[in-house]
C-alpha cells in the first residue's frame, strides 16, 4: 500500500510505535486511531495474546497483545501504553484505500486493536527506503514484518497488519 506525492516517488506514510525499546509502524491507512486508553478488562480464559477489550465510545474493542504475539510475556501496562486501533473491513472498502495483495477480510466488521509500550510519530518513508527482511532478523518478527528501513540509529520495522490479525496463538516457526 503505496502512496504517490507530487514528485511521482512512491511514500508511504506509517503510524510508529515502540514495543521493548524497539521501532515498529503500520500504514497509517489501516489505522482508525491511536487511542491512549488503555483501561483494558480482561476476558477469562482466552489465549494469552488476547489482552482484553476496552470501551472506545461505547464501542467494545478487543486489545491484542502486539509482545506476545511476538513470543514474549505479556508486559505491564504504563502511562506510555497506547491502543492502535484498526480500521474495520468496511472501513477500508468505503475508503478503498486497499490493494489486491491485502486480504481485508481479516480486519472483520468489529474493530480490533493492539498495545503498544508507546506511540511514535508518523513517518513518511520512501518505498526504495524499505529493504526486505534480512535472515537474521530477530525470529520473533520475522513472520510479521513487511519490511525494515535502516534510519540513523536504528532499524524501523514494519509490521504486518494481516499476519499479526491472522495470529491464533501457534506460530508458524
Amino acid at each position: 500500500m503505496k502512496l504517490q506525492d507530487s514528485k511521482s516517488s512512491i511514500k508511504q506514510q506509517l503510524v510508529t510505535f515502540l514495543i521493548n525499546d524497539e521501532l515498529f509502524g503500520i500504514d497509517i491507512r489501516l489505522i482508525n486511531e491511536v487511542n491512549p486508553n488503555v483501561d483494558i478488562i480482561t476476558i477469562p480464559l482466552t489465549d494469552s495474546y488476547i489482552r482484553g477489550h476496552i470501551n472506545v465510545r461505547g464501542q467494545v474493542i478487543l486489545v491484542l497483545d502486539l509482545y506476545v504475539i511476538f513470543g514474549k510475556n505479556p508486559r505491564p501496562v504504563t502511562e506510555k501504553s497506547h491502543i492502535v486501533i484498526f480500521k474495520t473491513m468496511q472501513d477500508l472498502l468505503r475508503t478503498g484505500i486497499y490493494n489486491s495483495e491485502t486480504d481485508i477480510n481479516i480486519f472483520g466488521n468489529k474493530s480490533i486493536a493492539m498495545l503498544v509500550d508507546e506511540i511514535g510519530d508518523v513517518m513518511e518513508i520512501d518505498a526504495d527506503q524499505i529493504e526486505t527482511p534480512t535472515q537474521n532478523l530477530k525470529y520473533t518478527y520475522s513472520e510479521f514484518t513487511e519490511g525494515i528501513v535502516k534510519l540513523k540509529n536504528k532499524l524501523l520495522i514494519i509490521v504486518n497488519p494481516v499476519k499479526v490479525l491472522k495470529y491464533s496463538g501457534e506460530s508458524s516457526l
